[in-house]
């Protein structure tokens, strides 16, 4: 070390750095990408919005989506919603109709989010409700909503997908409404702009809603019910 130091005194400055660039410049690289991972890590986290509500559109056109009025006045009608830190979500990316490898794909893809409890509610067609229903991907409608909401969506005329769940170990049946009928919603029926800036409609045919039995944003899920049903 007193050798190193001794060398060191008698170089000028751009000497010095050249040395100590030659002898340490591994341990110099190596600082420094652990300070840009560790402050890459603290931007991310700080910067990072929570997602309150995130809703999987599966098998919809708005997979060529550009620009959709679905979600206009619900954030602002969404109590304790905090824009800054937080967001919402309408994710049309699940298509499965898309055929071949690609579309098998996506179908795992979607298997995979409700199991590791990513969606918390979602629209769809009967037959893809009636598909993940199979894997107990939507929780029990009368259950999970407010008596007064239930009772006025059956006023309202909307119909229900019912599901029989046949529990394995006691093979006892329970029929439950899975999910409910929203294509009358207005926001619905607005449909969405395309790439090339025609108006489309989300579905071609009727498409209903369903929440996730786990999802911790169930409250959530209600008030995006609600905005839909009052369009």
């Amino acid at each position: 070390m007193r050798e190193e130091l001794d060398k060191l005194k008698n170089m000028d400055a751009g000497h010095k750095l050249g040395y100590i660039w030659d002898y340490y410049k591994v341990y110099i690289i190596a600082a420094v990408v652990i300070i840009i991972a560790v402050t890459s890590m603290i931007h991310t986290r700080l910067t990072t919005k929570k997602v309150v509500l995130k809703v999987a559109m599966l098998d919809s056109q708005a997979y060529y989506a550009s620009d959709s009025s679905l979600l206009d006045g619900f954030a602002g009608s969404l109590q304790g919603f905090d824009e800054e830190k937080e967001r919402i979500v309408v994710d049309a990316s699940y298509n499965s109709g898309l055929g071949g490898q690609v579309g098998f794909a996506f179908m795992e893809k979607i298997v995979a989010d409700y199991s590791a409890g990513i969606i918390d509610a979602t629209i769809a067609p009967r037959e893809d409700i009636l598909k993940y229903a199979e894997h107990q991907a939507y929780g029990d409608l009368k259950q999970l909503l407010p008596a007064d909401l239930y009772a006025g969506i059956e006023d309202m005329g909307c119909d229900f997908i019912f599901y029989t769940y046949e529990d394995p170990a006691t093979g006892e049946k329970h029929e439950y409404p899975a999910a409910v009928n929203i294509s009358g919603s207005d926001a619905i029926k607005a449909g969405f702009t395309d790439m090339e800036g025609n108006i489309r409609a989300f579905y071609d045919t009727d498409c209903y809603y369903a929440i996730s039995p786990d999802t911790p944003n169930t409250d959530n899920c209600i008030a995006f019910l609600r905005y839909l049903l009052e369009q």
